[in-house]
Formats: C-alpha cells, structure tokens, sequence
C-alpha cells in the first residue's frame, strides 16, 4: 500500500511539474514571439535579428508534437492581444527567413494548432 502511494505521489508531481513548465515556456515563447509581431502584422517591413533568435529560441522549446501545439496556441493568443491582422505570407516564411526550420509560427488569427 505504501509503495502504490509513493508512485500515486511521484506521478502527481510529474504532472504537476510538466504542466508548470507547459505555462512558463509559454511565457518564454511569448516574450520571444514578442520581437517578432511588428514583422507578421505589418507594422514593420523589415525582419529584425532579434526577431530570428526569438524564432530559434521558440523551436528549442518545442521538442514533441505536444509541445509545439502547445508553444502554437500561446502564439497565437499573443497575435490576437495585439490587435490587427497577421500578413500571412510574412508570418509563413519567418522561420525560413530566420533559418529555421519549424512548423509552430501561426500564420492567421484563427491558425489550427492541432496539426
């Protein structure tokens, strides 16, 4: 009984502690999302450096499928905080641009994260 209690313990924890992590590199992925949004909305015509190493920072934190759906839905709720419109083909090429090859950049307000 102890020991079926121990593991009850060691699996909470688990899931505890990855869905704490799921919240901050949300955060993270936010933050450096952040540098890139002038870029996608159109507010800035041109791609910026730190735009690229947010991108790279976004694809290391992305690592499983679970992840980059995750990472995908909390970029998108940045893109939808800041108002406006997503230049889709901005958004689509930014990680090419940026030398980087993922999937989790959203290219519209109402991108399918699940995919």
């Amino acid at each position: 009984m102890a020991r079926l209690l121990l593991i009850v313990a060691i699996l909470a924890a688990a899931m505890l502690r990855a869905s704490s992590d799921t919240h901050t590199d949300c955060g993270i992925a936010q933050t450096a999302f952040g540098e890139c949004v002038p870029y996608v909305t159109g507010k800035d015509p041109s791609l910026s450096d730190q735009c690229c190493s947010g991108v790279k920072s976004i694809k290391e934190l992305t690592p499983t499928v679970e992840g980059r759906r995750a990472i995908c839905a909390c970029l998108v709720q940045e893109l939808k905080d800041a108002g406006g419109s997503v230049d889709s083909s901005k958004a689509s090429g930014l990680a090419g641009a940026c030398g980087v090859s993922t999937n989790v950049i959203p290219t519209s307000l109402s991108f399918d994260c699940s995919k």
